[in-house]
Parts: C-alpha cells; sequence; structure tokens
C-alpha cells in the first residue's frame, strides 16, 4: 500500500543502517511491483512512501537505470528547466508543472555509487525522490499559474 495521507508522508526520515539496506531495498521493490500491478505504474518509491521513515528510496527509470539513494543528499543542481507532468504514486491521478534541473550531483550515498551524477529525467526523478526522504511533496514543488 502506498501512504497517501500527507501528515504521514512528512515524517522526518533517520538514517539507514548497512543491515537495512537489502530489507527496505525488498520493500521498496515489492510496492512499487504493486503499484505496476494495481494500474499506477511509477519509476521511484522512498520509503515514507510505504511508512517506512528511514532516508531510502529506489529509481527505476529502466533496465539500465537503477539507482538506489541511502542517506544520499543532492549537493549540487545545474540547468535548471520547467518539466512538464509530474507526477507522484502518492498523489495518484496528479500532474504538475515543477522547476528541476537537468543535471544532479548526489553525494554520501551509503552504497555504490557513492556519489554520482544524473542527467535529464533521471535527475528529475532523483531529485523528487530526495524529496520525500526530506518532507518535500508534490504540492510543495509544484509551480503556481
Amino acid at each position: 500500500m502506498i501512504i497517501t495521507d500527507e501528515k504521514e508522508l512528512r515524517i522526518k526520515c533517520s538514517q539507514v543502517l548497512p543491515d537495512e539496506v537489502n530489507d527496505l531495498r525488498q520493500k521498496l521493490e515489492e510496492a512499487l511491483a504493486w503499484s505496476a500491478r494495481q494500474g499506477r505504474s511509477g519509476v521511484g518509491i522512498a520509503c515514507p512512501q510505504i511508512g517506512i521513515p528511514k532516508s531510502m528510496a529506489i529509481v527505476r527509470v529502466d533496465d539500465s537505470i537503477k539507482i538506489d539513494l541511502v542517506n544520499a543528499k543532492i549537493v549540487h543542481m545545474y540547468h535548471p528547466f520547467e518539466f512538464e507532468n509530474e507526477g507522484c504514486l502518492s498523489f495518484p491521478d496528479k500532474w504538475v508543472r515543477t522547476r528541476r534541473y537537468k543535471e544532479v550531483v548526489v553525494e554520501g550515498n551509503l552504497v555504490y555509487p557513492y556519489r554520482f551524477i544524473v542527467t535529464d529525467f533521471s535527475a528529475v526523478v532523483v531529485a523528487h525522490e530526495c524529496d520525500h526522504l526530506n518532507g518535500i511533496l508534490l504540492p510543495d514543488v509544484a509551480l503556481k499559474d
């Protein structure tokens, strides 16, 4: 089940310990697969969305882009642009225009790669999932018309 209550989604996440990574990854993978079976396919999901206040999310853009974000932080963002139709599994059927970045630098990841750069759509997804880990939700980043 994917959490849709904004109060629950804004809970502060605690750091993930190394021995928790595999279990949390499995739970996130299962939730993403469950969501797809419900007709709500997504490319990322964070622990707060499944009721676990831990700083971990997964990004699964396609078979070639699989990123685990574990205690990771975005340290630099380059080339801002307006992204049309950003959605979220916790806000079904809601699509908004957001200000994102074409390049994002991530550091402090507990799992390999420990520091990396993502671009284009993957940068949008990583930023979205990192927002979840900081209690920032889709309505918070939606641009006002």
